[in-house]
């Protein structure tokens, strides 16, 4: 039997090559650039509230070993374009900070190195086509958002702060992390816009501003394409399709990495066991995808006044609007958000104009019943 070729060295074509080897079946991946996955040099969270089973024991059982950089995260900073702001806390880890790119004890590297210890043959500057390969693992090439960001040195506790402002990232967000004394400002924009360097520029100073400090020096440079659509079958002319390349992206809040990992596996073991690769991925992960989807639709509707109305209603006491979050935990609202047909509380603020202090009296009453 041939050797499978997979186009792309990044999580999901590593993942897949990981799992086709461990069955004894021989295969190659084939990588355009000179080095595996990312080349961002930038921190990252593997998101743990999309499934019920933690990030790490599900990467586990897909015969991923956890040896990479990996911090768990328990709280996650929210503020609106007027600066209010929102800490909002989880009892178990909410996600898991990683670090990409070519840092040594990055997921890439380590995926890398895993799969060089099993034999699989890594071709570098690859000129191998899409048409040529058995399962394609590159990015999307056309990209709905475009992200670009610095890090830089910044001696400061560990933190992550979202900021909702379409005048810094259009429909979506712009974000700060600080990991290790490490800081990494980025900004999210539709890729069309050709403005990228002057929101970013913007987003810098908003931070700076916010948190009184001013950065000296930029260490690392970095732009990453981001997609927010997917395909419906990601079998297309006796190919397979997987992570970036099939779109398998969190199209809401996370970075969509177990969405690759997942894929990556699903394909080997489809090929393994011969049965239907879509069938496999659409049972295990398409409904949250397509929730936070459809919840994005809803977000970039929201602007500058509903990302307001979005702050109050996270940092509101009233126990209905808490029990229809499911709860003041992070990870449970976040886990509730991911797994419901239509948003719960996007469309009230959707509809706030409208049913305006009506509609804020009846849940100050409800509030008022629920709590006795």
């Amino acid at each position: 039997m041939k050797a499978i070729k997979i186009l792309g060295g990044g999580i999901s074509g590593l993942t897949a090559a990981i799992n086709l080897k461990r069955a004894g079946i021989e295969v190659e991946v084939y990588e355009r650039k000179r080095f595996c996955g990312k080349n961002t040099h930038d921190f990252q969270f593997l998101e743990n509230w999309t499934f019920a089973e933690d990030a790490l024991q599900i990467l586990q059982r897909l015969n991923i070993s956890i040896n990479f950089y990996h911090k768990p995260w328990y709280s996650q900073e929210i503020v609106s374009p007027s600066l209010k702001k929102c800490l909002k806390k989880s009892s178990r880890p909410l996600m898991y900070l990683v670090k990409r790119g070519q840092m040594e004890d990055s997921i890439d590297q380590a995926l890398q190195r895993q799969a060089t210890d099993m034999n699989v043959p890594i071709i570098f500057e690859s000129g191998l086509t899409a048409t040529e390969a058995d399962i394609v693992a590159t990015g999307k090439r056309k990209p709905a958002f475009t992200a670009i960001g610095i890090t830089f040195p910044f001696d400061d506790p560990d933190k992550s702060i979202v900021i909702l402002d379409d005048k810094l990232s259009f429909g979506i967000y712009s974000y700060f992390i600080v990991n290790d004394n490490i800081g990494e400002i980025v900004s999210i924009n539709p890729s069309k816009r050709k403005d990228h360097q002057a929101r970013l520029n913007l987003t810098v100073k908003r931070f700076e501003d916010l948190l009184n400090f001013k950065i000296r020096t930029v260490i690392h440079r970095f732009a990453a394409p981001v997609s927010f659509s997917f395909f419906d079958s990601a079998r297309i002319d006796g190919r397979y399709y997987i992570g970036e390349a099939a779109g398998f992206q969190d199209c809401l809040n996370g970075f969509g990495m177990m969405y690759a990992f997942k894929s990556g596996y699903h394909v080997a073991r489809s090929i393994i066991e011969n049965d239907d690769f879509d069938h496999r991925w659409q049972v295990d992960f398409l409904k949250p995808m397509r929730v936070s989807q459809t919840n994005r639709l809803l977000f970039e509707r929201l602007s500058n006044d509903g990302y307001e109305k979005l702050i109050a209603t996270l940092n509101s006491r009233n126990p209905l609007i808490i029990k229809l979050l499911g709860g003041d935990d992070l990870h449970l609202i976040l886990r509730r958000l991911y797994n419901q047909s239509i948003s719960y509380f996007f469309k009230p603020l959707l509809l706030w104009p409208q049913l305006g202090p009506i509609y804020r009296y009846f849940l100050r009453l409800i509030g008022r019943v629920v709590s006795g």
